[in-house]
């Protein structure tokens, strides 16, 4: 039995299940390597209902903590930082655990406050429920969090931060975007932002104002640029080894780290 099967309040549970799709009224896939997930239904304090996938470390040391990266997936229900980290090679060079939570069809992770024209039922607070019940059952290092996404999951990324900023050791947007209004909170965490200039459906122009305003705000965020790609800036990212270099280098505890 899942230790997820047991009761924890009545307004916060999280149900084993088995690693099956997702159903319909999700909006996320499954992590093409998704042997290695477990798939879990979480309801926050609010009622919403969310689907995790959680994949642990190879190997589990006694006594030993490990990171965990909270993967958010885009539009189009594509989870590619959890099926990358999900490969053999990065299971060994990086363990760690790995939460992709699955927003309905209806919902998004976050919406700016001045993005009017964004509609949906905001998914990211239950998501950041969710993480913090599995920090309190596994053997997490909580100085070793980092939220990345594509996409709307690279909105959500922004606005992880901008929630819950003392949460993650960093985070990695890619052709996202967010609110210049809320750079100040978002300033003290290391982060790294990834568009292509020839992207048609979230213009570059969404991270470049935030790596502006952060600069402004007092940030030192590292910014990639890439020329001639378009809204799949996340291929080149994730399969960059530089990227999960320099992300698992960060922790809360280490900001020096953050320019590496």
């Amino acid at each position: 039995m899942s230790r997820y099967a047991c009761p924890w309040i009545a307004c916060l549970t999280l149900v084993f299940a088995t690693p099956v799709a997702f159903s319909q009224r999700n909006q996320s896939k499954a992590p093409t390597n998704s042997k290695h997930y477990d798939k879990h239904a979480f309801k926050a304090k609010d009622g919403t209902a969310i689907d995790c996938w959680l994949m642990k470390p190879a190997n589990i040391e006694e006594g030993k903590t490990y990171p965990l990266v909270l993967a958010l997936h885009g539009r189009g229900g594509n989870t590619t930082a959890a099926t990358v980290l999900g490969s053999a090679t990065m299971r060994r060079k990086y363990p760690c655990f790995v939460l992709a939570p699955a927003s309905t069809r209806a919902g998004v992770w976050a919406l700016p406050r001045d993005f009017a024209k964004l509609k949906g039922k905001q998914m990211l607070p239950a998501a950041l429920e969710a993480l913090e019940f599995v920090k309190t059952k596994h053997p997490i290092d909580a100085d070793r969090v980092y939220v990345t996404g594509q996409s709307m999951g690279g909105f959500g990324s922004f606005g992880a931060i901008a929630l819950s900023p003392k949460t993650f050791a960093a985070a990695v947007p890619i052709c996202g975007g967010w609110s210049a209004k809320d750079a100040d909170k978002m300033k003290n965490v290391p982060i790294w932002v990834f568009h292509g200039d020839a992207d048609r459906t979230v213009p570059v122009e969404r991270s470049r104002t935030m790596i502006e305003a952060i600069k402004k705000a007092g940030g030192q965020p590292k910014y990639t640029e890439y020329k001639g790609v378009g809204h799949n800036s996340w291929s080149k990212a994730y399969n960059d080894d530089e990227t999960w270099k320099w992300m698992f280098a960060q922790t809360r505890k280490k900001k020096s780290a953050q320019h590496r």
